[in-house]
């Protein structure tokens, strides 16, 4: 029997095509080779962390089943403590699903006087000390929004007294429709920052730039580049200052028919108009490349384009890495212009 089966036994290619799988006979200890990847076990666990906090600001739910169930799995290799983070963050979002609930509970019964809170509105409550440092920008929310936020707030304390709600507009996901005079109807999935300023761009038809920063409470340079999104996708047209003008001078008109075919928006477009985790309705894989490719320059300081293509396709699982070698170089290359990485040739570093 042993001889038949050396007999048998035949040797793994030594050039592994993408569908050749080399682990077919034996298992992976996946988990550990991400570990060697990062450099140690804390750093991975730091990395988890991000990334598990992407996911949940992303989710448009309170499902959560999977993101316990990968958190118990980490717990059983590493300890029950080395993921007490982890799990006050998916505890906040069980209770957040609680406190939704009775939220729009109350509101209907109208406990409260003043607006009663609309069904579009759902939050997730954080326990700022358990999640990762997160990105801070003071924004004035238009009208329509802040009366539900405040109203929102109202009712929370009704059963949290004394604590009250600070409200983090950078985060979170918002779906909105934007209709045009012809008919047109289009669905977004974005940040509130963006949903803000369709608001305002709702209002009127015309806004100087210096007149929308003011409006939003937002400095010109940061207003300039969120508002990139909305003229890439034709929901509104910039036109540059007047020769010796001020960057304020910039207008934006709404698009209100459709002249030609739109522009789709590109990924560099959308790396530059929203620096912040979460707030695109793509397959959720960009972040966790991100994620990726910083743990593998931490530990391994500089890597080629496709040691690094490789590395993704051999670790990144959950969602399957499917990115071409021109679109990792397209996302590699928005990091460099967004000074997160440097660029010689085809190597990648961090930017310290």
């Amino acid at each position: 029997e042993g001889g038949a089966e050396a007999a048998a036994w035949v040797p793994e290619p030594l050039q592994a095509g993408p569908n050749v799988d080399v682990y077919q006979k034996g298992s992976v200890d996946v988990i550990g080779m991400l570990v060697d990847v990062y450099g140690s076990t804390d750093l991975f666990l730091h990395e988890y962390r991000v990334l598990l906090s992407d996911k949940l600001l992303a989710l448009t739910s309170y499902q959560i089943d999977r993101e316990v169930h990968n958190v118990e799995l980490l717990k059983v290799r590493f300890g029950e403590g080395s993921l007490h983070n982890c799990e006050v963050m998916l505890k906040d979002l069980s209770d957040s699903k609680r406190l939704d609930s009775y939220v729009h509970s109350e509101s209907g019964k109208a406990t409260l006087d003043g607006v009663a809170v609309d069904g579009w509105l759902n939050t997730k409550i954080l326990s700022g000390a358990f999640w990762p440092q997160m990105q801070k920008e003071e924004v004035k929310m238009h009208p329509a929004i802040k009366d539900q936020l405040e109203s929102y707030g109202r009712y929370y304390s009704l059963l949290k007294k004394p604590r009250g709600l600070q409200w983090r507009p950078t985060l979170g996901v918002t779906k909105v429709t934007a209709c045009f005079d012809d008919g047109r109807e289009r669905q977004f999935s974005v940040s509130p920052v963006l949903a803000n300023l369709l608001l305002h761009l709702q209002d009127k038809a015309t806004w100087r730039l210096a007149d929308l920063a003011e409006a939003t409470g937002m400095p010109p340079d940061t207003l300039r580049k969120r508002m990139v999104f909305w003229t890439a996708n034709s929901v509104c047209s910039e036109t540059p200052p007047p020769a010796g003008q001020g960057i304020g001078e910039t207008t934006y008109t709404t698009i209100e028919t459709s002249a030609g075919a739109p522009r789709s928006q590109t990924a560099a477009d959308y790396a530059m108009e929203e620096d912040e985790r979460g707030a695109a309705a793509d397959d959720g894989q960009e972040a966790v490349i991100v994620s990726y490719v910083v743990g593998m320059l931490t530990n391994f300081k500089t890597l080629p384009l496709d040691r690094i293509h490789n590395m993704l396709k051999m670790f990144v699982t959950d969602p399957p890495y499917t990115k071409s070698l021109a679109e990792l170089r397209a996302i590699l290359d928005t990091l460099v212009a967004n000074d997160k990485l440097n660029s010689e040739g085809s190597d990648y570093t961090i930017k310290t």
